[in-house]
């Protein structure tokens, strides 16, 4: 059985998650991204293909067009890729090595609002989890507690607003059961031990820390100069209500050098499709799909 063409057509393949920032510990599992050219049928013809990934979401390849758009986007994890220290480089031919070379097309004032977007939706999420451990829901909301009663095998609610809240309650619960029935076994441990999930805690903080850097001095630095900060973070280092109050005053700060970084605040477009047409069209003429 012959290889699929996301394996034989990649470009550029990297170590990503916890190993790649240096905070990997002995129970960190190997991610990596990769990049490829879509063989000319896809490129060419009607079948569509964005990106791959295995079941477990710890490998993925990108089309590079997706890549590409992702990266104009200033996704966060993309960013990263294109900054990937050398150690966790899996594999560049002279494709891979082109698009790295172009990355600075793609770093603009936005990687501000989304690494600082990231890292609030993992604060979110842990504020959420912290209510469900500190005062859990003690039983499904039922329709009689917020005015509903019983007509013909269905509830009416005195208004919308009784309406809209018994629903949300019934979401909020539905989500804490799926969480409950789905928590991972080492981030159920750090709760029970800190009060808090401290591996969200540890990356939402990268996440900020690292879109300060971008804007302040044009640098991604994915393996982490503030490791044992980060790791004695993940190790319960910071209260909750420390936590809240560090995420909170650096979110503040990245808002405010937006408007003062030296980046660009929109990537040059023109120049990243450039790139990708320049590369599909040579990758097409190697293989033989187009004339020189």
């Amino acid at each position: 059985m012959s290889a699929p063409f996301w394996e034989t057509n990649l470009i550029y393949r990297v170590v990503t998650g916890s190993q790649a920032y240096g905070l990997a510990t002995e129970t960190s599992d190997t991610d990596t991204r990769g990049v490829c050219i879509p063989p000319a049928h896809i490129l060419l013809g009607l079948t569509p293909f964005e990106q791959w990934e295995n079941p477990t979401h710890d490998h993925a390849i990108y089309a590079l067009s997706k890549f590409v758009r992702l990266a104009l986007a200033c996704n966060p994890g993309v960013v990263e890729m294109l900054y990937t220290p050398p150690e966790c480089v899996l594999l560049m031919n002279e494709y891979g090595r082109e698009l790295v070379a172009h990355r600075a097309l793609f770093l603009t004032r936005q990687a501000g609002r989304t690494f600082s977007e990231y890292a609030l939706a993992q604060l979110h999420r842990l504020e959420g989890h912290h209510r469900w451990l500190v005062s859990p829901p003690a039983h499904p909301p039922a329709p009689e507690e917020f005015g509903g009663w019983a007509v013909a095998g269905r509830y009416k609610f005195p208004d919308h607003e009784a309406q809209r809240a018994y629903q949300n309650a019934l979401k909020q619960w539905n989500q804490y059961q799926t969480w409950r029935r789905e928590r991972n076994p080492e981030r159920a441990a750090l709760e029970a031990r800190y009060g808090y999930d401290t591996k969200h805690a540890m990356h939402l903080l990268r996440l900020l820390q690292m879109g300060l850097e971008i804007l302040e001095t044009g640098v991604v630095q994915v393996r982490r100069p503030d490791r044992e900060w980060l790791l004695a973070v993940r190790n319960g280092a910071l209260t909750y209500e420390a936590l809240l109050a560090q995420a909170t005053a650096m979110a503040a700060r990245l808002a405010t050098l937006y408007e003062t970084s030296s980046l660009p605040e929109t990537p040059d477009f023109a120049a990243a499709e450039a790139l990708v047409v320049a590369l599909h069209a040579r990758f097409l003429r190697e293989q033989g799909a187009l004339e020189s």
